[in-house]
Parts: structure tokens; sequence; C-alpha cells
């Protein structure tokens, strides 16, 4: 049963249960859009890993053995799997001290620079708690581990985020700050490892009594972004809303707009009316559409979370026969325009990533009298 939301106490000096290896997932998407660390899933057949000798150590307990898997690109990584049906349970990934800025196994978090402010500025709240499990314990070298952890949209996984704060990060705090350094520890405190585990198998360990923050939402898993510079060629028919999930759904207060862009100050009262309706688009955006003359439009998205409003970057600054396609849960944009100079209808495939445009693809569908038809017709012509 899910317990009322609070917020969370002041966690100094609680006592704490270690993660182990951390959190669990039964896979529940296709193989392309599963949850992952280091490759691997909650859910896999540990089998697979003995006959192929890819065991480096192996601790068995009555129910559980916990596997020291290869260890890839500067990350230490365990498996928990449950001996009598030997699938996995629970994956975790552990940055080595000397090589800061491995791949944190989600989106772009890396260890060592990820700051448990941004992990938790991402999520939208510090997540939830296993009742009898302290959020934070004093680490071995004087430092202190703080662990946020949210259940992933769609699945029986919770996903942990573990982050660290120094000793010596936390004496010159105390320096500073005193008996508020406790409220500064978000922006020093660097991930340290990522843990995705099976909810029953967390409950069995932990108690089935969670209590979360206020704010707090499923998550959506994204795993690992592709390194910069690594060039792919997108299939159009391969773009779909599922590929580009987003985070987290907002559902708090409407923040009056503010522009970044000069024109939306034109449009004031319209970007006002359609932010008031809340987010249609990417977790947490309104997409207004201003007319400015037959045939044409301006289009601009508008944070209700920030009140931030920009134009979406369609190639015309005033586009004819605009067609928006866009969903809540969902980072891809499709924009479809009619190209004036070169007498052609465009479409573009935009996502929205921590308030930036990337463009994935673009695609000349026909003449200009295509875009007298719908993106949706035209997709499936």
């Amino acid at each position: 049963m899910r317990s009322k939301n609070i917020g969370w106490a002041k966690f100094a000096c609680l006592p704490f249960v270690a993660l182990g290896a951390g959190v669990s997932a039964i896979v529940t998407f296709s193989p392309s859009y599963a949850q992952t660390v280091a490759g691997h899933a909650v859910g896999e057949d540990a089998s697979k890993f003995v006959a192929d000798q890819q065991v480096a150590s192996s601790k068995p307990t009555a129910e559980y053995t916990i596997l020291q898997l290869p260890s890839p690109n500067g990350i230490d990584v365990t498996a928990t799997y449950q001996n009598g049906s030997k699938k996995i349970v629970q994956i975790e990934a552990t940055r080595r001290l000397s090589q800061p800025g491995a791949s944190g196994q989600f989106g772009k978090f890396e260890f060592g620079k990820t700051s448990l402010s941004e992990v938790r500025s991402l999520f939208g709240s510090k997540g939830l708690l296993f009742t009898g499990v302290a959020p934070a314990i004093a680490a071995p070298d004087g430092g202190v581990t703080i662990v946020s952890s949210y259940e992933v949209q769609g699945t029986k996984t919770i996903a942990s985020f573990v982050s660290k704060i120094s000793a010596t990060s936390l004496r010159e705090l105390k320096q500073r700050f005193g008996e508020d350094m406790y409220a500064h520890l978000e922006g020093v405190a660097l991930l340290e490892s990522t843990v995705i585990s099976d909810i029953d198998y967390l409950k069995g360990a932990r108690g089935n009594e969670l209590v979360y923050d206020v704010d707090y939402a499923p998550i959506m898993w994204v795993n690992v972004i592709s390194p910069a510079g690594v060039k792919r060629q997108i299939s159009l028919s391969r773009i779909s809303p599922s590929q580009l999930p987003v985070h987290r759904i907002y559902s708090g207060p409407i923040n009056a707009p503010y522009f970044t862009d000069a024109s939306a100050r034109n449009f004031q009262t319209r970007i006002s009316e359609g932010m008031a309706s809340g987010p249609t688009f990417a977790g947490e955006y309104a997409v207004i559409q201003v007319g400015c003359g037959t045939g044409c439009s301006i289009a601009y998205v508008a944070s209700v979370r920030t009140g931030e409003v920009s134009r979406i970057p369609i190639d015309d600054q005033a586009a004819h026969y605009l067609d928006l396609k866009y969903q809540i849960d969902s980072r891809l944009l499709v924009a479809q325009s009619a190209r004036g100079a070169a007498s052609k209808c465009h479409m573009q495939f935009l996502t929205m990533d921590e308030g930036e445009w990337t463009s994935l693809l673009e695609h000349d569908v026909g003449p200009t009298e295509a875009c007298y038809n719908s993106i949706a017709q035209n997709l499936r012509n």
C-alpha cells in the first residue's frame, strides 16, 4: 500500500542499511527498451555468465548468489541472482575511484561528476524510502553515502542512484556552514553507483512499507546515451515516441511565463492561455501554435514547471501549413511544414533533452501540396 507523501527530514547521523548490490527489476519492455546496467538486465538467466566463464568471483548465500562480473570502462559490476530460478534480481555498477567520468549507466549521468542535486532535479524529488532504512550512511573513510531511489514506470523495477560526499568535502562544509551543512550536501555529493533491482527482492530485504517524498513520481528509465561524436544512420521507420521517453510527468503548480525569445512577447496572452491547460509534451511543456496570416503559424514550447518559453526550431521562421505531432510521455516532436523557396513539404524529427533541442532526422515528404495532409497521413503513405 502506498504511503502518504512526506518531505524528507534531515538525515545526519541516521543509521542505514547498505544497498548491497542496489535495486532490481523484472523487465517488461522489449529488449531494445529494457533497463540495463553495464549491458545486463534484471530477469536475465545468470547461468549464461557461469557457462561463458564471465564471473570474476561468486559469493553464495542460502537464497541468493552475488557474482562479480567483468568490469568494463572503469566500473565494477555485481549481479545478484536467486538460487532457485537462476534469475538476476539486482545489478549494480560502481565507479572505480581512480577513474571519474565513467558512464553512470543512465542517460548522461557520469560517475564522480554528476551531483546529487542534478539527479534529484532531473527526477523532481528525492525519491522513496523503505521504512527502517535511512537514506544516508557514514562511510568507512569518514564521508557520507546518500541513496535516491525511484520506481521505474511500467515495470517492477526500482532504480537507485548512490551518491557520496567525501570526508574532505564534508569537513569543508562544516567549516563554512556549521550545523546547516546538510542543506548543502546535494551540490557536492557525486554519483558513486547505479543499481536496478526487482521490487519484490527489495521488499523481502527491507519491508513492504514505502515512504514517498513530496512531488514524487515514477521515472522513465533511459539507457546510456551514445558517446558524442558517434554518428548513426537513423531510419524514418524506426523513430517512435516510445524510444524517447520522459523521466517524469510534471504535476505541480503552473508558473508564469518568461521569455527567452523576444518574438514570443508579442503573444503573451496566447502563450499564458496555452500553459494554463498544463503540459502536453515531454513531461512538462505546453506546445503553443500561433497564427501569423493565411496558412502561416509560429510554434513555441513553454515549460509549465519553470515558465521558460522558447521557439520550436522549425527551419522557416514563420512556417506554412504547419502540423505538429507530440505527446506528454515522450521527448519526440515531429514538425511538418511547407518550404516556400524549395516548393517542398518538409518533415523534421526533433527531441527535447534538458531544455535543448536536437534534430534527429529531416525528410522531404513531397511537393508543397503534400503538407495539406497531416503528419500521420504522410507517414502512412
